[in-house]
């Protein structure tokens, strides 16, 4: 289990931090908690969007279209046990949910295009960038399994396909 802390300035509203876990082996992200901004908790991977906090992953601007594509795609999948979803809110981050924030504004060559209200929350940022973050670790731990088995391959091992 990861816990994922991210803490978000510079959109509707005062800084908040958004407090989560991401369960390796099922997919699943639980969005547990908002609270006002906080230091570093141990143990915590720190997604921020300020470029000179202690953190392990920035989140930008530019990062929005990636994070609502995320957030779309757990809301939408199943998780590995073939029954849970893959994103949910806990009661104490309801208000972290993007799902008010977010509206469609076409669809162009590259996918759907979305467009974020001028309303939505430090706390609503703070959840697209856990599903942002979500989404990039699936796709390293797959490319990681990938790069072990390629090795075993190579090694002259028995792998399964």
């Amino acid at each position: 289990m990861i816990q994922l802390q991210a803490n978000i300035s510079g959109f509707a509203g005062r800084p908040a931090t958004v407090l989560g876990a991401l369960d390796e082996e099922t997919g699943i992200l639980v969005v547990a908690a908002v609270t006002d901004v906080m230091p570093r908790r141990d143990g915590c991977v720190v997604i921020d969007t300020n470029t000179r906090a202690d953190r392990d992953s920035l989140f930008e601007y530019g990062d929005l279209k990636e994070a609502i594509t995320a957030y779309y795609d757990l809301k939408g999948t199943v998780a590995a046990d073939g029954r849970s979803a893959c994103l949910r809110f806990m009661e104490r981050a309801m208000r972290a949910d993007p799902a008010g924030g977010i509206e469609m504004d076409g669809v162009d060559v590259t996918g759907p295009i979305y467009r974020i209200s001028p309303d939505a929350g430090n706390a609503q940022v703070g959840a697209l960038a856990l599903c942002r973050y979500a989404k990039h670790y699936g796709a390293v731990a797959d490319t990681l399994t990938m790069a072990d088995e390629l090795s075993r391959l190579l090694a002259g091992q028995a792998v399964t396909i």
